[in-house]
Formats: structure tokens, C-alpha cells, sequence
């Protein structure tokens, strides 16, 4: 459970302020949501946010369970938009209580809360409170069942179910909407929904080495396939149809992948001494990876092996589409960063800058982007070629049919959107807001989506390119 007490901003909050763009933006792109399809120019005002919604009074003191955690120093408001069509959660200070407000909608004061989570499309809110001195898990401002600790909730592609980890007594237990399962004697790694929102694949009984069992099962825990002992790390592809995991055997590791729908059907790639950085090919299929064998680290791509000689990657390995290769983000020993492809019978390099990071490739696979930095200048890389000059530049990302690339930067305190023209036309830089949160297109291309802060409004735009 990640906590909020009165005042303070906790560690698993973080995640929350890094969403919106700031000096601390870093990390890869997650694949982008589909967006649901909104009247272009549209600015639809979702929220209007008290004039003080936190206060810096120092914290009261800590309910039970709340040793598991530490604080941080005051800050902003926690914001969390939906990925798609709007929806937004944060948190409002009622003096000795706080509330979760969802949609405009303040829900029931607690002591504590905990980490927001919101369903795909906005609609549905997940968080944990403590209540009568125990954690329950508050589902659209229904109660749930009394715990110890609740975390971690996730909502299903679909919406209709929520799943979250929590513990009783000396036992941790995953619960999926109100059923309970039989739990472990010790905690879980991660849990994460399939396509179909009726089969969970998660990891527990983690030791002390932070290895656990990697089981997929049905939402009511009657059918479970236990894949693998001594499971460090797992991964879904972006269609939730496969799953990737690290193993480790009699101390070497080795990559295990298999359709969530075939759990009994495991194919292993070869061992190492560790593996790490796993990453999925758009097509769900292709797996890439960074290993060590004897000292030497190299990047795999199926059954295929590439060495990284002195570098080391920034950020996982980005399969290319359609390719069958492989792009990277290398950092050289003297610190510089540098695109390289790997794999591929021409592959790319190019000239190395201070940072780079947010590797992106067009659904085709022949445009790339990311964001990089020379001096204190950052600036969006479009296959090669430098953008305009910014303060900040986060999160690239290409539209459906590669013609356009969006980014959020930001300039003298400003955050705005920029999208560029691929194929080397205008740079348009959209308004500049308070905050600014991740920029996806719609499904056709034709618009970009985005939350903005503008001043106490929360705003989800929908906007011509």
C-alpha cells in the first residue's frame, strides 16, 4: 500500500507527478491506448480543483500498517488522468482528512488514502483508506473488505473488474473485485489483467531475492497454471496476449514466453548468467532483451545475439516493426548516448548528445524519434534531424500513419504539446498550460488527446494536430 498521510507525498505517488511534464519526465514510452473518437477542438473541462488542495501541516500520527512505508516532503496535488476519453482523480486536503475526488465528484473523507488508479476509459476509481484502523480497498466509493494493507490496484482492459494485493495477517492475498484467494505466505511481485479482462497472470511467493512463482489463472482463482518457479521479472506484450518472463535455474537466467490462453505451451530461450530489459515486438512476438554471458553484454533479439562491447542502454531495447530488428539508446563510457540498430543489414547510428532517452519508431518501422539533449538544450530527433530548442522535451510519439509526431516540451516554465510534420514541413506549438500529461492520437490519426492543469481546472483536450 502506498499511503498519503496529511501533508506529505509518498514514494508510490511519484509515479503521478512524473506524468505530468516536468525536469523529471524520463523513462520509456508505454505503448500508446487507443483513444476514443471526440469532436476535434474539443476542451472539456472535468474537474475544477479547490484553491488549496494540500496543506504542508505536519503529518499525524501513523495508523497501523503504515510502517511499511516512508514519506516524502510536502508537494503539489497528486493528478492521475485516464489513459483514454478523459477521466481524472486526485487528492483534497480536508484538514484532518483527505478525499479523493473523481471527476469533480469529492468522495467520502478518510484519514489516509492511498495510490489512485482509474479504469482505461475514466469512469470507474480505485484507491485504498484506512477505515476504523484498517486498510480497505474503495472501489467507486464502495468499501471493500478489511485488511492489513491494500496496493497496487489495476483495472481490466474492459473496466468491468479490479484487482489489487493485500494483506492479511502474515499473508498476502490477491483480490479480484470481492473474491479473495488463498494467498501466500509472502508478497507479490505484480499482477496484470489479459486482453480479455478474464485471465490475470501475476507473480508470488516472491523471496527475499525477489523471486516468486509466475502463475496465470481466471478471475475466481478456480483454474491456475503454475509456469515457473525462481521468476524475477514479467512482462505483457501490448496486446495482453503474451507474457515474457526471467527465470533463473541453478543461478543462470533464461527468458520464458507463452500465450496467456496456453499456459501449458512454454518455450525457453537459451541461459546466461543474467538477463534483463525485456521488451516486446508490436507484433507480440519478437523478444528482445539485454544479456551477460562470461562478462559480456549484448542484446538478443529472438536467437540472434548482438554485443554492446563498453556501452549500456538507456532505457530498454525498441524492436523495430516490421524489421526484425533492433534499435537502442547506447551510453558510451566517456557518458554520451547514441542511437544504434542492431540486427538490421544497414542499421543507423548517429551522432551521440549528453542524454537521450523515449526511443520511438513509426507502426512501419522506417521513421524514429526521441528526445535528447546537447548543453541545456533539449530537442525532439526525427530520424536524425533536430527539432526546435527547448528547455524539456518528453515522450514522443508517432501517429497511426507515421505523417505527424507529437511531444511535450516545456520553455521559461511553460508546458505545451509540439507536433512536427515527418516528412520535414511545419513545427506547430500547441497552447502552454500549468501542467501537461502524456499526448496520444486517436485511433484515425486525425486529433491529439491530452489532460492539461489550466490554473484550478483539469481539462481533457481533444484537438486538430
Amino acid at each position: 500500500m502506498t499511503p498519503r498521510l496529511r501533508g506529505n507525498r509518498l514514494a508510490g505517488l511519484v509515479w503521478l507527478c512524473l506524468a505530468a511534464c516536468s525536469t523529471r519526465d524520463s523513462g520509456a514510452p508505454r505503448a500508446p491506448a487507443s483513444v476514443a473518437a471526440a469532436a476535434s477542438g474539443t476542451s472539456l473541462v472535468l474537474a475544477t480543483m479547490p484553491e488549496k488542495a494540500t496543506a504542508s501541516a505536519p503529518a499525524p500520527s501513523s495508523p497501523p500498517g503504515l510502517g511499511l512505508h516512508s514519506a516524502l516532503p510536502p508537494g503539489p496535488p497528486e493528478i492521475v488522468f485516464a489513459e483514454r476519453s478523459g477521466g481524472v482523480a486526485y487528492v483534497v486536503d480536508k484538514g484532518d482528512r483527505f478525499q479523493v475526488v473523481h471527476d469533480g465528484r469529492a468522495g467520502k473523507p478518510y484519514p489516509v488514502v492511498g495510490e489512485i488508479a482509474l479504469s482505461a476509459d475514466g469512469r470507474r476509481c480505485a484507491h485504498g483508506a484506512i477505515v476504523d484502523g484498517k486498510w480497505r480497498m474503495v472501489v467507486d466509493g464502495v468499501e471493500g473488505r478489511p485488511f492489513d494493507t491494500v496496493r497496487s490496484p489495476v483495472f481490466s482492459p474492459d473496466g468491468s473488474h479490479v484487482a489489487y494485493q493485500a494483506m492479511s495477517g502474515e499473508r498476502w492475498h490477491l483480490v479480484v473485485d470481492s473474491t479473495v484467494n488463498r494467498g501466500t505466505r509472502t508478497r507479490y511481485l505484480n499482477h496484470e489483467f489479459g486482453a480479455d479482462s478474464a485471465r490475470l497472470a501475476f507473480v508470488d511467493d516472491v523471496d527475499d531475492r525477489d523471486q516468486g512463482r509466475l502463475v496465470i489463472g481466471d478471475l475466481g482463482s478456480r483454474k491456475q497454471t503454475v509456469v515457473a518457479s525462481g521468476v524475477s521479472a514479467m512482462l505483457l506484450d501490448a496486446g495482453r496476449s503474451r507474457v515474457a518472463a526471467v527465470v533463473t535455474t541453478e543461478g543462470r537466467q533464461r527468458v520464458l514466453t507463452l500465450a496467456l490462453d496456453r499456459p501449458d505451451r512454454v518455450l525457453k530461450g537459451p541461459t546466461y548468467d543474467a538477463v534483463s530489459e525485456l521488451a516486446f515486438g508490436p507484433d507480440g512476438e519478437s523478444i528482445a532483451y539485454v544479456a551477460e554471458r562470461s562478462g559480456e553484454r549484448r542484446v538478443v533479439l529472438d536467437d540472434r545475439e548482438a554485443s554492446l562491447g563498453a556501452g549500456h542502454l538507456v532505457g530498454p531495447p525498441v524492436v523495430i516493426p516490421g524489421r526484425k530488428a533492433v534499435g537502442v539508446l547506447l551510453a558510451s563510457p566517456d557518458g554520451s548516448v547514441a542511437l544504434q540498430e542492431l540486427f538490421a543489414e544497414r542499421g543507423r547510428g548517429e551522432a551521440p548528445y549528453d542524454e537521450a532517452e523515449g526511443l520511438v519508431y513509426a507502426a512501419d518501422g522506417r521513421l524514429h524519434a526521441y528526445a535528447a539533449r546537447r548543453g541545456a538544450s533539449w530537442f525532439a530527433v526525427l530520424d536524425g534531424k533536430e527539432g526546435p530548442p527547448f528547455d524539456r522535451v518528453v515522450t514522443p510519439v508517432f501517429s497511426p500513419d507515421g505523417r505527424l509526431l507529437a511531444y511535450r516540451a516545456r520553455k521559461d516554465g511553460a508546458r505545451f504539446v509540439v507536433v512536427a510534420e515527418t516528412g520535414g514541413g511545419a513545427v506547430r506549438l500547441h497552447p502552454a498550460y500549468e501542467q501537461v500529461f502524456p499526448v496520444r492520437f486517436t485511433a484515425d490519426g486525425s486529433s491529439i488527446a491530452y489532460g492539461v492543469k489550466d490554473g484550478r481546472q483539469l481539462v481533457w483536450k481533444v484537438e486538430p494536430p
